[in-house]
C-alpha cells in the first residue's frame, strides 16, 4: 500500500501563536483564525509577506504605508474569499507599517522555534487593510518522533502550508521531513492539487489540518483528519473531517491500521 500523509503546519505540526490587530478599533484579538476572519466578508484576502519580517518590517520607517512596502517585498495571497480585486491590495493609503510592527513587537516577547511571519488581511473590493498579523510557533513535542515513525512505516510525508518558505524550511529541518516534500506559501487550491496528484500516483492520501484553507484538500483526500491539539479549530474543517484526533501522534495508529488492513 502506497500511503502519503499531507500535513498543514500552523495548528497541526506547530503550536502557533498569532498576534492579530484590528486596524479600525486598534485592538488585539485573541484566539482568532486568520482564515475565519477572511471568510467573514467577500473580497477579503490574506496576504503574506514572504520575506523575513525582521529584515523588511522591523527596521522599516513606521510612517511608511503598507501598500508601498508591498511594492518592494515578495508577497502572496495565502487565502481569499472570492471574488477579490488584486489591485485593491495596493489602494489603502492610510495604514502604516507601524501597524505591522506593533504585532511583531508583541510576538518578539515569546520564544519562537520557527521564525516569524507577517501578513495582512485586506478588503480588496474597497481597498482597505483591515488587520495586521504576526505569526510564530513551536513544534508540538510529539511531532519529530511521529514523523520519524511514519517514515519507518514507509509513509511519504508532506507539508503543504500557506506559511512563508523560510518558516516551512525551518519546520522541515526540525521534524526531519525531506525538503523535496514541502509546499510553502500554498493557497487552498495548491493543497488540493497536491492531494489529487498523489492520488494519480496511486497513493492513499491522508490530509491532516485544522483550518478552512485545508478543506479543499480534505475533501479530495482518501481520509481527512482534523487535529484538535492547538485548541482553536475552524468550524469548516470540523464539519468536513472524517476523523478527529487530539494529539498528532494519533496519526501513527491510523496509518498502522490502514497498513495492517491492506496486508490482511
Amino acid at each position: 500500500m502506497k500511503l502519503a500523509v499531507v500535513f498543514d503546519s500552523a495548528g497541526t505540526l506547530v503550536k502557533v501563536k498569532r498576534i492579530i490587530k484590528e486596524i479600525k478599533t486598534q485592538k488585539f484579538l485573541c484566539n482568532n483564525l486568520t482564515v475565519d476572519i477572511v471568510d467573514e466578508k467577500v473580497g477579503r484576502a490574506l496576504v503574506i509577506i514572504k520575506d523575513d519580517p525582521l529584515k523588511v518590517v522591523d527596521k522599516e520607517d513606521p510612517e511608511k504605508h503598507i501598500s508601498e512596502l508591498l511594492k518592494e517585498v515578495d508577497w502572496g495571497i495565502s487565502y481569499c474569499n472570492k471574488p477579490i480585486d488584486r489591485d485593491g491590495i495596493f489602494k489603502d493609503k492610510k495604514t502604516k507599517v507601524k501597524e505591522l510592527q506593533d504585532t511583531l513587537n508583541v510576538m518578539k516577547r515569546f520564544k519562537i522555534q520557527t521564525g516569524y511571519g507577517s501578513a495582512i488581511i485586506v478588503d480588496t473590493l474597497n481597498g482597505i487593510i483591515e488587520y495586521t498579523i504576526t505569526t510564530g510557533g513551536c513544534v508540538f513535542p510529539e511531532v519529530p518522533e511521529t514523523i520519524k515513525k511514519l517514515k519507518e512505516l514507509g509513509v511519504k510525508v508532506f507539508i503543504a502550508s500557506g506559511d512563508r518558505k523560510e518558516f516551512i524550511k525551518r519546520l522541515a529541518e526540525i521534524t526531519g521531513i525531506n525538503e523535496k516534500y514541502i509546499m510553502p506559501e500554498a493557497h487552498q487550491e495548491q493543497k488540493k492539487d497536491l492531494v489529487l496528484n498523489l492520488k494519480k500516483e496511486r497513493y492513499y492520501v491522508i490530509m491532516v489540518g485544522d483550518a478552512a484553507n485545508d478543506v479543499p484538500a480534505m475533501l479530495e483526500s482518501d481520509l481527512s483528519v482534523v487535529t484538535l491539539q492547538n485548541g482553536n479549530i475552524s468550524k469548516k474543517a470540523l464539519e468536513v473531517a472524517k476523523v478527529k484526533i487530539y494529539n498528532i501522534k494519533e496519526i501513527l495508529n491510523i496509518c498502522e491500521d490502514l497498513i495492517n488492513k491492506n496486508k490482511g
